[in-house]
């Protein structure tokens, strides 16, 4: 999507993640690992994008909220995997 620096910051109740790539793509796949490597812990977890594009901004917030909520909705029915997941592109 974009070549300006992201961030994107994740805490736990396990810890805080910090990843910071040159593009959205550098740091999605390593944010969705983290939040589904949780499973049902995932729940307590924040997270927040820094970028100066703001729809990249918009978008890996929105795609991120829709991974804490899918592990969620996993966790409750029993059938949470935490390896794999829809990728993002």
């Amino acid at each position: 999507m974009s070549a300006a620096p992201v961030t994107i910051m994740i805490a736990t109740p396990k810890g805080r993640h910090r990843l910071v790539g040159e593009s959205d793509r550098n740091v999605a796949q390593p944010a969705e690992e983290i939040l589904r490597a949780l499973g049902a812990d995932v729940r307590p977890a924040i997270f927040w994008v820094e970028c100066a594009d703001k729809a990249v901004q918009s978008v890996l917030t929105n795609y991120l909220s829709g991974v804490k909520a899918e592990v969620l909705a996993r966790s409750r029915a029993g059938t949470f995997q935490s390896k794999g997941g829809r990728g993002f592109s």
